[in-house]
């Protein structure tokens, strides 16, 4: 089995200085590539190299993350180390037999999407305004109940209708979680 990818993701950015690292982090903060949220001042200030993979990975799982690197490399002119990540990359996915990443896949998303939920509920909270498609979808997958769904429905604000669906999840555990994070990926591609 190929090496994982926090750890390639690692030991491409150990290869940069503290400035030029600085500067990979500042790109992450922006809008460098369309579907990929930015990250914010806060989850980044003064994270050290594996604090920022591990949130990397969190926030746009493992490909993501290996493809938002590539991306930054690029824009800051380091091509050499960008090709050099997208060569271990397929080697590690083709050391890596079908069935059994696919099943690692959705492994890695249940996890990192019930995590993601849980590290930003405060972000989710005040961000996401258009609650009630994610509602409907995740009522329409049977992840929450009708009695949830009917509170949810009556809040005022989105604010409160997050706040009630975070509640809602809370029975359903990494499966509703990670559910609800597939909706948000998903409404973020719309």
């Amino acid at each position: 089995m190929g090496t994982p990818v926090p750890q390639r993701l690692l030991a491409t950015l150990e290869k940069l200085d503290k400035a030029t690292f600085q500067t990979f982090q500042w790109h992450l903060m922006q809008e460098t590539l369309e579907g990929f949220t930015p990250m914010s001042i806060a989850n980044l200030e003064d994270a050290k190299r594996q604090d920022t993979v591990t949130k990397m990975v969190q926030a746009y799982m493992n490909e993501g993350a290996v493809k938002i690197t590539r991306k930054i490399l690029e824009v800051m002119g380091m091509f050499a180390l960008a090709d050099k990540l997208k060569t271990d990359s397929e080697k590690g996915q083709a050391a890596t037999p079908q069935s059994s990443q696919v099943q690692s896949s959705d492994m890695e998303t249940k996890q990192y999407g019930a995590q993601f939920v849980d590290n930003n509920r405060e972000n989710l909270v005040k961000r996401v305004t258009m609650v009630m498609p994610i509602v409907d979808s995740l009522y329409q997958k049977k992840m929450i109940h009708d009695e949830d769904y009917s509170e949810i429905t009556a809040a005022q604000t989105s604010n409160a209708k997050m706040r009630k669906l975070y509640a809602a999840l809370i029975p359903g555990g990494k499966v509703a979680k990670s559910a609800f994070y597939q909706v948000l990926l998903e409404q973020q591609a719309k």
